[in-house]
């Protein structure tokens, strides 16, 4: 008797998967079947704004529905991202995010109201971003080093801002702070768009912040840039040195920008959407603003993507001590 009412539910719950598959496969063909929203939990003018806004046109293009970028800053990215891992998992709401909001901000102490990763599917990491520390114009510094003396010269009197508390921007400020040996007070913004209005006024004398939402205003002779983060110099800049060979020997500090959906969202969505961003990404128009701003194209997989984000978790995690002065 318990092996018939056995076989009969097994045959039962494969009937029933024989009748919603075709159901679901055709829900996930058909996708997308109305608007998408692309939330970037930063105020617009930064860099996942910028690389959510150039993807618009061309994944509207591709799938033939349209793409919406939505902003919704606050709290170093962490709303934005709580409103998406809440989304219905069904590909039509995204999320273009930095390290901020996905790996930094679980060592911060702050209430996150998801789980970095199983609240969301990878869909692809987009870019690479150099971090890059840029002053007013009426600042007395013309490099690295003569900031640094006016720094130390005034403890406590400068200031930086960042795209907000526990963000990547926020901890390269910090950690240059630390190997420097100064005390350059922070100045927190809800994304990089919304700091840059106070250094162009003059209001914060100096920020750190991706080179891609930056490089237009250094051109413009708006923002001076004293040193970029990374490794070697940036091809955007070459003629600006890096914080190590300008007097921080050792100092790196780079970030990055990818895209997320829900975690239950179909592998199927997931991949036509990968398939979709990688095509846009290929774009000559794309490719040259991105890499013209100091930007490295980078659209992994999926499965990457999860990886480089359990990697940073583990790797920040290491920075305990940084993330308890900062609170």
């Amino acid at each position: 008797m318990t092996d018939r009412l056995t076989r009969r539910a097994v045959l039962t719950a494969l009937a029933s998967a024989a009748v919603l598959s075709p159901q679901a496969s055709r829900a996930e063909a058909a996708y997308p079947n109305r608007p998408v929203r692309i939330v970037v939990p930063f105020a617009p003018g930064g860099g996942a704004d910028i690389v959510s806004r150039l993807l618009q046109t061309h994944l509207q293009t591709a799938l033939g529905q349209p793409f919406v970028v939505e902003n919704r800053a606050g709290a170093a990215g962490r709303i934005g991202t709580a409103l998406v891992a809440k989304a219905e998992a069904d590909g039509h709401t995204l999320l273009t995010t930095t390290e901020s909001s996905m790996v930094i901000a679980p060592h911060t102490g702050a209430l996150l109201g998801y789980d970095p990763i199983k609240d969301f599917a990878p869909v692809t990491l987009l870019t690479r971003n150099t971090v890059v520390l840029v002053v007013h114009p009426s600042v007395p510094a013309t490099t690295l080093k003569d900031y640094m003396a006016l720094a130390q010269a005034q403890p406590g009197k400068l200031f930086f801002g960042s795209s907000g508390v526990g963000g990547p921007n926020h901890l390269a400020g910090e950690i240059f702070n630390r190997m420097a040996g100064l005390n350059i007070v922070h100045v927190p913004f809800p994304g990089t768009g919304a700091a840059l209005p106070a250094v162009m006024g003059n209001q914060v004398g100096a920020m750190w912040g991706f080179t891609a939402g930056l490089i237009p205003f250094i051109r413009d002779g708006k923002l001076r840039a004293l040193a970029v983060s990374s490794k070697g110099r940036s091809p955007a800049l070459p003629d600006v040195p890096t914080v190590a060979e300008a007097g921080v020997p050792g100092y790196e500090a780079t970030s990055w920008i990818g895209m997320l959906a829900p975690a239950a969202t179909p592998p199927a969505i997931i991949e036509r959407l990968w398939s979709a961003v990688n095509e846009a990404m290929k774009l000559p128009s794309v490719r040259e603003t991105l890499i013209s701003g100091g930007t490295d194209i980078i659209v992994s997989k999926p499965q990457e993507f999860r990886e480089v984000i359990a990697g940073d978790l583990a790797k920040y995690a290491k920075l305990a001590d940084v993330f308890k002065a900062i609170k």
